[in-house]
């Protein structure tokens, strides 16, 4: 049942190589082209750079606040109630 996922995604590429398929691209042209790759080449220098020098830091700071407020006192909670104390008690 955890693999749902995984067989859609496969079943969607496999779609999306048949489709590309009857409308006449051939694949190993696409990725060979050096235009392509130059643009593909762009796009991902300046999404790194978005990232490195513009979004990383908001998203850490977002990050660290709901691991403060959320994932660890759920932790905390699993954790006592897996010790045998009930969730509004603190540990033993």
């Amino acid at each position: 049942m955890q693999n749902k996922g995984f067989v859609q995604i496969v079943i969607i590429a496999a779609l999306l190589v048949i489709i590309l398929s009857l409308l006449g691209v051939s694949l190993s042209s696409l990725f060979s082209n050096p235009l392509l790759k130059e643009n593909f080449g762009f796009l991902g220098k300046w999404l790194a750079k978005l990232w490195n020098h513009y979004l990383s830091v908001p998203f850490q700071y977002l990050r660290n606040i709901w691991v403060d407020l959320i994932w660890d006192p759920f932790v905390n909670m699993l954790t006592g109630l897996k010790g045998g104390s009930g969730p509004f008690e603190p540990p033993r």
